[in-house]
């Protein structure tokens, strides 16, 4: 009986994500429009919109903070919150972990990013989301995709892009790729074209329209994306004819295919930076992909022909994916995207 007791413990124990992964302190950064002070804990601390960063420990207690500017004075009261990884346990022991979680602070936070800002019409401090980031007019960045070099859902390839400010918040951007190796992308025994691949990316992004984060001091921005990848590559399939079910040997079908696939994305995304220049660009999306194909001296019938049992299982359709063989003529899909780049502000 003592024994299944610290077994259930144990696994009690493994499985909860906040007990294991919080430390026993978390961060609030904090920032305000102009020079000012701030009291917390009986310290005074001077501030402006450079953000400073206090680490108050993870408690069900309200965190209080004093903001003095000028001859104005405002306390806060900043009630705690359920930190992201207690609800992780649901997916990642179906709630088992919260019942240790439950059992200590380790499952609260506080909000990670305040900026305070004097309020024109009361002249009382308030906290404001408005966004401060500006990306002005002319600014210039480059970019390129390092991710995308060891693609294991799509096509390898090294690319370079550029992003250009036309308005304040509002940039034109444009990538380019190449494959990255010249490896073929499956066996074949005849080769009818070069192995190649080429993308092009354009994108309108709009800046800091949308504030997810809560955090005044990053860019976050929606995009608009237009994408085309084109490809070129040998393969082959077995089959065997309908009528000729006793057929013993499968016929090998060698074959080539030009495939161009067209994809249409609405985006958002964050820019996260790395000193005064380098810069993440972290992006999600969804939206459509439409696909074309053009095979050459592709034999394979749906009508009169069927996959050998050896090539069943095969991760190959012609049209570079996972999915199974008959939907290879299936010409638009659900298209979601998850990515990031690494950028340098010229």
């Amino acid at each position: 009986m003592k024994k299944s007791a610290l077994l259930l413990l144990v696994i009690l124990t493994l499985n909860s994500c906040a007990s294991i992964l919080n430390g026993r302190q978390t961060t609030v950064k904090i920032s305000t429009d102009r020079q000012s002070k701030i009291v917390y804990q009986k310290d005074t601390i001077s501030i402006n919109e450079v953000e400073i960063i206090l680490r108050p420990n993870r408690s069900k207690k309200t965190l209080v903070i004093t903001v003095l500017k000028d001859s104005l004075r405002e306390d806060f009261y900043l009630k705690r919150k359920t930190s992201g990884l207690f609800w992780a346990n649901i997916i990642h022991s179906y709630g088992v972990g919260m019942l240790v979680d439950l059992t200590n602070n380790k499952r609260f936070t506080y909000p990670h990013n305040i900026h305070f800002t004097t309020d024109s019409i009361s002249k009382k401090i308030i906290i404001s989301n408005k966004k401060i980031a500006l990306l002005p007019k002319n600014t210039f960045f480059i970019n390129t995709s390092p991710l995308q070099a060891f693609d294991f859902f799509s096509i390898p390839m090294a690319t370079l892009g550029a992003e250009y400010f036309i308005q304040d918040n509002i940039s034109l951007s444009a990538e380019y790729g190449i494959k990255f190796s010249n490896a073929q992308t499956g066996s074949y025994n005849i080769s009818y074209l070069k192995d190649a691949a080429i993308s092009y990316r354009f994108e309108t992004k709009f800046y800091n329209i949308i504030n997810l984060t809560k955090n005044v001091h990053l860019n976050e921005y929606v995009a608009l994306e237009f994408r085309e990848v084109k490809s070129q590559y040998n393969y082959n399939i077995n089959y065997i004819e309908k009528e000729n079910p006793n057929q013993n040997e499968y016929i090998t079908d060698d074959f080539a295919t030009k495939k161009t696939v067209t994809i249409v994305n609405l985006k958002y995304g964050l820019l996260v930076p790395m000193g005064k220049r380098f810069y993440l660009d972290f992006y999600s999306g969804f939206g459509i992909r439409i696909k074309k194909f053009n095979h050459i001296n592709l034999e394979y019938d749906k009508l009169i022909h069927e996959r050998a049992s050896s090539d069943l299982f095969s991760i190959f359709d012609l049209d570079g994916g996972f999915r199974k063989f008959r939907d290879y003529d299936k010409k638009s899909f659900f298209n979601y995207s998850l990515g990031i780049k690494l950028g340098i502000k010229l």
